[in-house]
């Protein structure tokens, strides 16, 4: 079992990734900075909540574990 805050720290290292990542993937596709950068906070902001719960689900689960 892990405890909340590692899922926490795992959760805001990956979404820092894919914030950066949305933010170029967009920039390429030619949006603007703006609108880019707003796009991408809220799309991670959204996705953090659900990905930290996601995670505390799987903690849950025995399948698979030895």
């Amino acid at each position: 079992m892990e405890t909340q805050s590692r899922t926490l720290v795992k959760t805001i290292i990956f979404r820092l990734w894919e914030l950066i990542s949305t933010y170029i993937l967009l920039k390429i596709l030619g949006v603007e900075t703006t609108e880019a950068i707003s796009s991408a906070i809220i799309m991670n902001v959204v996705w953090t909540v659900g990905y930290y719960f996601y995670e505390r689900l799987w903690n849950v689960i025995k399948w698979g574990k030895v």
